[in-house]
């Protein structure tokens, strides 16, 4: 699980200035929502396909790793998987939403609906776009609200004490920030993770397109290099098998000969969690490309005092933590089969329990476990093996996580007497709540890490939420890593415009500009600061050239619609809102659009007013 990056989004919008110029919308019963449009089921897939090409040198390798989680971490869900979930009771968060998956009377589309127990007559589902995760121990939905791909208030969980039963659950977001409902961005960030596919530059992130949106999980270019390197290495070797001459050697990356740094890298990209993670690249959509060292790509801040409270995906600031690690040059395939399933196929779990059982006697000896009597433990499938030494089932402990509801995974933190695993206290995002951080290095690194990057830490804490911290750093130097980040500049900007400096906001956000063009939520901003500064017009100038890049920047059009009013054109500001409730529909916005119908000028239209205040009790009842 990670959590999406809120440093990356556009600051809030002061529709609540418009709310108090217009009129109140009038009110009405609630209408019957319409259905989401129909579509073709997606086809079912038994695993995510690994690169054809590669399956042609290396077919045992894909047909196994084709069932790994890696290889099914994201793709289409099946008929088969949601149908025995669809109209059963769902999932009730602490806001009083009830989620559930339904079916469409026609059977061939998926959605995930919402009720209230205050709102009988309340009725909003999304259709699912595609399936996130594994589906080992949980699979996140996707689902697509107005433009955006976002997460789907509940998941479906795996109960492997009974049976392998699923059962619905609440999605981390809907479980820490109840009323979150459809509004928790799929972003880049999020899916990088999940798949190798290059990712299409989008703004707002999460606004990719249907026909843009990866389909498979994570293929060989995840761990061997990019998608070049892949091809050239093929080219290579069939240069060589005809014997002809090849310029240059083998392209593809040996991981064996890697420093281990390096070859964790590989698998931190994804598997450090940490706090809070900065891009340490202008124009970077966050995917790590192996061979590099994740360290100087990403500066990730965990936790100074590690607690015995684990994130679902902490495995590799647990796993150097741990004596094993520091003693010896293990790293995570020391113990993983990355080219095999983990778990789910029971001669790959006998085969998994066995190669960690030969890499712990190859340190120790059996004479220093002592296991209690009563502990019943399976059997080796090889007979060299001792049949009853599990050393993870001891060391390794399966422990809950603090950020997914009834979900435990193995404590990577190895010690001879692991803490007993206890849930925590209540879900949370952050393990340590506070901000008591330490940027993540590896054990051994010879370059220090800067220890005067301010900036990356005001970044760093504002991302997470704790926008106090971070103004305390608003005017510390940054550092000369951060200082050439246009994201630390955007981030600055909204503080300072959070403390109402607006002249320097403004210079932020032009600075942030200059380093990335590009940059989305600077120029919505930038847009806002210069209306506050009493220049419309070159607010105007600047909103139009960005929307005319990013049609899809809801943000941008909200602002440009208070910019519009503001030079009393209120046709293009109910224009603007329109475009913006269409890109992004809300109770909110479908609000203001009411009162904007209803009021005088420039001319009322009571029947449009009517739609979009049913509109505004459908999609928010409260």
């Amino acid at each position: 699980m990670c959590q999406t990056n809120p440093m990356i989004a556009d600051s809030r919008q002061v529709l609540a200035l418009v709310l108090l110029i217009l009129a109140s919308a009038c009110g009405s019963e609630p209408a019957e929502p319409p259905a989401p449009a129909p579509q073709t089921a997606p086809a079912f897939v038994s695993s995510a396909p690994v690169e054809a090409r590669c399956a042609e040198c290396h077919a045992d390798l894909a047909e196994s790793y084709a069932q790994s989680a890696m290889a099914r971490a994201l793709g289409p869900l099946s008929h088969d998987e949601l149908a025995p979930l669809a109209n059963t009771p769902g999932a009730t968060s602490a806001a009083g939403w009830t989620y559930g998956l339904f079916l469409n009377p026609e059977g061939n589309l998926f959605g995930v609906g919402e009720t209230h127990g205050a709102f009988p007559a309340h009725r909003f589902g999304a259709a699912i776009e595609l399936a996130i995760g594994a589906g080992v121990r949980d699979r996140s939905l996707a689902v697509r609200h107005g433009a955006g791909l976002n997460f789907a208030p509940v998941e479906i969980l795996t109960d492997r004490a009974n049976k392998g039963a699923r059962h619905l659950a609440l999605a981390p977001g809907e479980s820490i920030q109840p009323g979150t409902r459809f509004n928790f961005a799929l972003t880049p960030e999020c899916l990088g993770c999940h798949t190798s596919e290059p990712l299409p530059p989008t703004y707002p992130a999460h606004h990719i397109a249907p026909n843009k949106v990866p389909q498979t999980g994570v293929g060989c270019a995840g761990c061997h290099g990019s998608e070049a390197e892949l091809s050239e290495h093929i080219t290579y070797q069939e240069a060589s098998l005809t014997g002809a001459a090849s310029a240059g050697g083998e392209p593809l990356l040996d991981l064996d000969s890697l420093p281990r740094n390096t070859r964790m890298s590989i698998c931190a990209a994804c598997h450090l969690q940490g706090d809070a993670r900065i891009v340490l690249a202008n124009q970077s959509m966050g995917q790590f490309t192996p061979g590099g060292d994740i360290t100087a790509e990403r500066a990730t801040f965990v936790a100074a005092e590690p607690t015995n409270e684990i994130g679902f995906v902490s495995q590799t600031e647990r796993l150097v933590l741990s004596a094993c690690y520091t003693a010896s040059d293990m790293d995570c395939t020391t113990c993983h089969d990355p080219h095999r399933a983990l778990q789910g196929v029971t001669r790959a779990l006998d085969r998994q329990q066995e190669l960690t059982r030969r890499a712990c006697l190859d340190c120790h000896s059996l004479d220093a476990c002592v296991r209690p009597a009563d502990m019943a433990l399976p059997a080796a499938a090889e007979p060299d093996l001792d049949p009853e030494l599990n050393c993870v089932a001891c060391h390794m402990p399966e422990t809950p996580v603090f950020d997914v509801d009834q979900l435990t995974i193995r404590d990577h933190f190895i010690r001879r007497n692991p803490a007993t695993p206890k849930p925590s206290a209540e879900l949370r995002f952050l393990e340590s709540a506070t901000g008591a951080w330490q940027r993540f290095r590896f054990p051994g690194e010879t370059a220090s890490l800067p220890r005067d990057e301010l900036g990356l830490w005001m970044m760093a804490f504002a991302g997470s939420g704790l926008r106090a911290r971070a103004a305390e750093l608003v005017d510390a130097p940054p550092g000369s890593e951060a200082d050439e980040l246009a994201m630390y500049h955007h981030v600055r900007g909204t503080l300072l415009e959070a403390l109402n400096r607006f002249d320097e906001a403004r210079a932020a956000y032009e600075r942030a500009l200059e380093l990335d063009p590009l940059l989305g939520p600077a120029a919505t901003n930038l847009g806002l600061v210069l209306l506050k500064l009493e220049e419309p017009q070159a607010a105007l100038a600047l909103l139009d050239e960005h929307i005319k890049r990013y049609p899809l920047a809801e943000g941008a059009l909200r602002n440009r619609a208070l910019v519009h009013r503001a030079l009393g054109q209120l046709g293009a500001f109910r224009s603007d809102l329109e475009r913006a409730f269409a890109i992004k529909p809300s109770g909110e916005l479908a609000h203001v659009l009411a009162a904007s119908f209803q009021a005088e000028e420039p001319t009322p239209d009571p029947e449009r007013a009517l739609v979009y205040a049913r509109m505004a009790i459908e999609l928010d009842p409260q």
